[in-house]
């Protein structure tokens, strides 16, 4: 899922001081698979022109490799421990958000006509259903537009590929149809609306716009159908050797709830992946998850003409050069490494996100370089003290992120040592729920899953106080260890093939890195 936030000057010329609109897209599911990380056979050239203007961030991170809590570290730059919310569900106001500011609420209340569309929070009861995306606790001026069907057109050319399973949807399709009647188009040109009728309102205003592509099912416009070769499987094509069982994602159980993938025979579900993990690589044949790939790579280029189209509007309205434009993805994406698909893990591709940020030209912020990918390690509860830091709007002081605004200024600035996310998963040799809570640093990845206590759904039942919310670091199920050195994150399933964790030969390093990991962890000690 991506977040575009575009600063919009109020005038066509900007002033020392003077207030920017906002405009910010989510795309869903999306992983930096485009020509601006070097991938020269994807059609994005939107993406390719605000990194050509601006910076993009090759090691960009996730606190949690899922929607609801992704999107919830970024939109009020807690991470999971404090807002106690580690799947979808919870709602961070009932959780220990009750009182939070969060990033559109943030710019409301210093002067921004605060305005919603699509995806933003993630729907439903994680953000407050059924007036969802936090309505109810002023995070918008204006009432919040959904389009009208998440998933239009998905089932129009199999209504109904499997007897007796009516009404599922296919995991994948091209529609022969004019993009403007998909649903992430309706809440583009909703969006294109405010920015051509800008002038008409005093105040500066925050418009968020949340696209649902590439998530799954990827369904999209065909004039977009990605055209190159798909290259499948992936080289990585295999299980981590040395993984503890713990830790990879099975994704044939979602995968299933789509008409197409139900029809295989035998069953996709039907191996047995929790006796033996490679099960995982023989479940679904390759033809169809070379299709599904060709698709989601489809998804992404629609989604880049969405972002064009918000590009020329601007620039029709002589906006873009006063306007700052944050591209952001919510998580990274398996397309088939390891065997598998989704996110739901702590790999490397499910945790690194595509981030682009073109700078407005204003007086208040002087950018030397443009056209920069920056290597630093940064997290997306960043992104939020960022923004106030490009607006001109102090951060408060207990908001867990840090402004990388900094790094714009000065591209070889020192940044972050480390960066940190975490997955809660189940161990079934020993039946018991277990948080993995993993490290990057600039060499390695460090995880270490520990025995869990809190309730995913409920969290506040048995997890509410600060000592049941810490990690139980004397309890340790399973610890992994890959070498990045080299690695220029911009590829996928290079580097975490074979778990070190298991040589001995390492345990100084093992030690130094458990280390880094206890004493940096951030604690949630503002809740008891």
């Amino acid at each position: 899922a991506i977040f575009v936030l575009l600063l919009l000057a109020a005038a066509t010329v900007a002033v020392d001081g003077e207030k920017h609109h906002f405009l910010m897209i989510a795309s869903d599911d999306m992983r930096p698979e485009m020509s601006v990380y070097g991938h020269e056979y994807m059609n994005t050239p939107n993406f390719q022109g605000l990194a050509d203007d601006g910076f993009a961030f090759r090691r960009m991170y996730v606190q949690q490799a899922l929607c609801a809590p992704s999107r919830t570290a970024l939109l009020t730059s807690r991470r999971p421990d404090t807002s106690r919310v580690w799947t979808i569900g919870p709602y961070f106001r009932h959780t220990t958000g009750f009182n939070w500011t969060t990033l559109p609420q943030a710019f409301k209340e210093n002067g921004y006509r605060s305005i919603g569309h699509g995806k933003i929070f993630h729907e439903g009861n994680a953000s407050g259903f059924p007036k969802d995306q936090d309505q109810m606790f002023g995070s918008w001026s204006v009432p919040y537009f959904h389009p009208s069907d998440t998933y239009d057109h998905y089932n129009k050319s199999h209504p109904n590929p499997v007897p007796g399973n009516k009404g599922a949807p296919r995991s994948h399709e091209a529609i022969d149809e004019p993009w403007q009647t998909f649903n992430d188009a309706k809440s583009a040109l909703r969006a294109i609306e405010w920015i051509n009728n800008a002038s008409a309102y005093e105040e500066p205003f925050f418009l968020a716009v949340g696209f649902h592509r590439p998530h799954i099912p990827y369904v999209f416009p065909k004039e977009f159908q990605f055209t190159g070769d798909v290259n499948f499987p992936p080289k990585d094509y295999y299980i981590t050797k040395d993984i503890p069982p713990c830790a990879p994602h099975d994704w044939t159980g979602e995968g299933d709830t789509y008409g197409d993938l139900r029809a295989i025979k035998p069953s996709i579900t039907a191996h047995n992946f929790q006796q033996n993990l490679s099960s995982l690589c023989t479940a679904v044949p390759f033809e169809d998850q070379t299709a599904m790939k060709k698709s989601y790579f489809s998804c992404i280029q629609y989604i880049d003409h969405l972002v064009g189209q918000l590009i020329s509007a601007l620039k029709t309205n002589n906006l873009y050069d006063q306007t700052t434009i944050i591209f952001w993805g919510d998580h990274g994406y398996k397309l088939g490494e390891h065997c598998d698909w989704f996110k739901h893990d702590n790999y490397e591709d499910s945790t690194r996100i595509p981030v682009i940020v073109k700078p407005a030209k204003t007086a208040a912020h002087q950018f030397v370089q443009t056209g920069v990918m920056l290597p630093q390690l940064v997290e997306e509860v960043d992104i939020f003290p960022s923004l106030l830091d490009l607006a001109g709007i102090s951060i408060p002081k207990d908001l867990q992120g840090t402004s990388f605004v900094p790094l714009l200024k000065n591209p070889n600035a020192q940044s972050k040592q480390m960066v940190f996310s975490q997955y809660p998963h189940h161990d079934n040799a020993k039946n018991t729920p277990v948080m993995g809570y993993s490290m990057r640093t600039d060499k390695y990845r460090y995880t270490e899953w520990l025995r869990f206590n809190c309730s995913l759904m409920d969290p506040m039942t048995d997890c509410a106080a600060k000592a049941r919310a810490i990690p139980h670091w004397g309890e340790v199920i399973g610890v992994e260890l890959y070498n990045h050195t080299n690695d220029p994150s911009t590829t996928f399933g290079d580097f975490e093939n074979v778990n070190l964790a298991v040589d001995p030969n390492l345990k100084d390093l093992l030690s130094s890195l458990h280390d880094l990991l206890y004493k940096n962890w951030a604690l949630p000690e503002q809740f008891d």
